[in-house]
């Protein structure tokens, strides 16, 4: 009586097999491992610009009729803006916000806060001052908003029916609106237009 058992050739044959299923298994395995990655960062990275304008929404809707003095400087203006001010690569702004949250009063400050905006080494950043007229030479406190941008404009309209937009907001007011925008090293340019919510 024979024996039962594999030959030499059904062992390899068997061994082939396994191995291009193997093959096909680990492709699709790495595949999906690489898609997951790369969805995880595009994720991270468009949390990373809702928060941007999310925060910018709130400083800009918000601007404040509050005139400042600037250090060393004896006039006051609402807006300070423009080209390479502030240390930006791009333009900058300073101004002051309302409606800060503090509720109850029962932190001790104010619901005014100036603050700053600024593209410096591809980040754009946002500072904060202590105080509404700083001390002289003292600095914000400068957080990054967003990395991979290569432009930060900004435009204002400074007439309510008007549909103009000016590289300048007028002086002895806030404007009516701002226009917001960056370009992205991956997305390109992003736009926004905030209505300020002016106060009087």
């Amino acid at each position: 009586m024979r024996n039962k058992g594999f030959t030499l050739i059904e062992v390899l044959v068997s061994i082939f097999i396994f191995a291009i299923l193997a093959s096909g298994s680990y492709q699709v395995l790495q595949s999906a491992v690489q898609t997951d990655e790369v969805s995880g960062r595009k994720i991270d990275r468009l949390a990373e610009i809702q928060k941007t304008f999310m925060i910018a929404d709130r400083d800009f809707s918000y601007m404040a009729n509050r005139s400042n003095r600037y250090p060393g400087q004896g006039a006051r203006r609402y807006i300070w803006s423009g080209k390479n001010i502030l240390g930006s690569d791009d333009w900058g702004i300073e101004f002051v916000r309302s409606s800060l949250i503090n509720p109850g009063a029962m932190l001790n400050r104010s619901e005014l806060q100036r603050v700053a905006y600024r593209l410096k080494d591809g980040e754009l950043q946002r500072g904060v001052y202590d105080r509404h007229d700083p001390i002289e030479d003292q600095p914000p406190q400068w957080s990054t908003l967003i990395t991979g941008v290569s432009r930060f404009e900004l435009k204002f309209r400074n007439n309510k029916n008007g549909k103009d937009w000016s590289d300048f907001a007028r002086d002895g007011s806030v404007p009516f609106g701002v226009m917001f925008s960056i370009t992205l090293d991956d997305y390109g340019q992003i736009r926004r237009i905030y209505m300020v919510l002016r106060d009087e």
